[in-house]
């Protein structure tokens, strides 16, 4: 129970305290967003479709044509993009976007080859196996 005589209107609750306000030299330092460089964008895009396409290499042995080649251009522009980002000395960005198209670009070429090596092995293996079993011949 409150203690105010009956009847009365309670005091108003005092208000919440300002919001704090920001000080400089305080927190994170203002970081300005760099430029990326010119491949990087590019090299993740193409990384991130060599994975995302592997399993058409799974089903059809020719999205091995596909996934390969892709792999290839990630892994190259994405070191294109490393390498202009290392030689600007801190004013172009975007060295995570190229590093993620090198991991993902490599790692998809990486199984596209391995899958495509399995393939080849077991079509070869098939069709010896295939061609080992007798067929009747009509007469």
């Amino acid at each position: 129970m409150s203690s105010e005589p009956p009847g009365q209107i309670p005091p108003p609750e005092s208000p919440p305290p300002p919001p704090q306000q920001y000080q400089p030299g305080y927190g994170q330092p203002y970081q300005p967003t760099l430029p990326d460089a010119q491949y990087a964008m590019v090299a993740m895009v193409l990384g991130i479709l060599s994975l995302c396409l592997l399993p058409l290499a799974c089903f059809c042995g020719f999205g091995e044509l596909i996934v390969i080649p892709l792999g290839i251009a990630a892994l190259v522009l994405g070191f294109m993009a490393r390498s202009r980002i290392a030689a600007s000395q801190g004013t172009l960005g975007g060295s995570g976007k190229a590093l993620a198209g090198i991991i993902t670009g490599g790692t998809g070429l990486g199984i596209a080859l391995v899958l495509g090596i399995l393939i080849l092995l077991f079509g070869l293996a098939f069709s010896s196996i295939v061609n080992s079993i007798p067929t009747p011949t009509p007469s």
